[in-house]
């Protein structure tokens, strides 16, 4: 496993992950006087929705507060997010979602009625380590091999979750020759589940894919991240196939642009704390990922430099 070292200080010792305490959250007196709602942006099931649970849980052990988790599925998280823009920015609504609908979907569909400087960033949870991979049984094990499938077939279909996916789809399909018909889903849950019942020849997935793979019902086709994956070391990038494309993202927590400062600095904490629980390591184990933290300062960083590279992208 990959090991990173996140803002609350995780150590790698013997290849385990130890968190070192981290700093108390220090929240306005009387905070909260009701349910923090925690919306996943993404339907019931997927890798979001397990973070949004799991540390809605942890939270309301460590706070005392209570907090309920809603799903709002819709668009690949545009449906939520857009929702978010309009929520009182008052700390009792936090959406768990992704950065891509927020640094993608403006410039991709003029439906879209946000940007990224319409929010604000407490912090991220993790890196999406996305893998394109299929059914164990089905003819092919590398990318190569579906796009001859595809050749030889006519066309082959992959389902996604997000707009920018589709392109991708479109892109590694033209790199071959070949046409991929990406096929929109609700959700990664929604697209796993439609691999899983043999609907779609292949999906592209950022982590439930990977507990599929270690129990010997999937294979992974190609590593859409930049560099090569600790759960399939073995399978070759993008690039390393010859493509000057890949897919990055983080799973990320998002409120109201306007929140006040003394609920940002709570909120900030509260996170951090969170993400230091031994439930939360538990289940990046279980992702074979790492946590990863940027802060408010980094993932807006992050958020800048991808939107004006996103915007670049679909203006051409």
């Amino acid at each position: 496993m990959t090991i990173a070292i996140c803002s609350f200080r995780t150590l790698a010792v013997a290849g385990m992950v130890v968190a070192t305490p981290a700093l108390a959250a220090e929240c306005p007196d009387g905070f909260p006087q009701k349910p923090v709602e925690f919306v996943v942006a993404y339907g019931a099931g997927g890798g979001t929705d397990a973070i949004g649970r799991t540390l809605a849980a942890v939270i309301e052990e460590q706070q005392g507060w209570t907090v309920p988790v809603s799903n709002r599925p819709g668009a690949g998280g545009a449906v939520a997010t857009t929702v978010l823009k309009s929520t009182k920015p008052d700390g009792y609504t936090l959406l768990v979602g992704a950065t891509n609908p927020i640094v993608i979907d403006p410039y991709a569909s003029d439906a879209v009625d946000y940007d990224w400087t319409d929010f604000y960033y407490p912090g991220s949870a993790m890196e999406v380590l996305f893998g394109l991979v299929a059914l164990e049984d089905k003819p092919y094990d590398t990318l190569e091999e579906l796009a001859d499938y595809a050749r030889e077939n006519g066309r082959a279909t992959i389902s996604t979750s997000a707009i920018h996916l589709e392109r991708l789809v479109r892109d590694i399909g033209d790199f071959y020759g070949v046409e991929f018909v990406p096929i929109p889903s609700d959700g990664s849950a929604d697209a796993m589940q439609k691999a899983l019942g043999g609907h779609v020849d292949a999906t592209i997935q950022g982590s439930q894919h990977i507990q599929q793979i270690a129990a010997g019902n999937m294979v992974q086709l190609a590593t859409l991240t930049d560099s090569r994956v600790p759960y399939a070391p073995d399978v070759k990038t993008l690039q390393e196939y010859g493509m000057d494309l890949s897919a990055s993202a983080y799973t990320i927590f998002v409120m109201p642009k306007d929140l006040p400062e003394a609920l940002q600095v709570c909120f900030e904490g509260v996170i951090e704390e969170a993400m230091a629980s031994d439930a939360y390591l538990e289940l990046m184990a279980n992702f074979d990922n790492r946590a990863a933290n940027l802060g408010p300062d980094g993932l807006t960083a992050l958020m800048e430099k991808q939107a004006t590279r996103y915007q670049k992208m679909f203006a051409e």
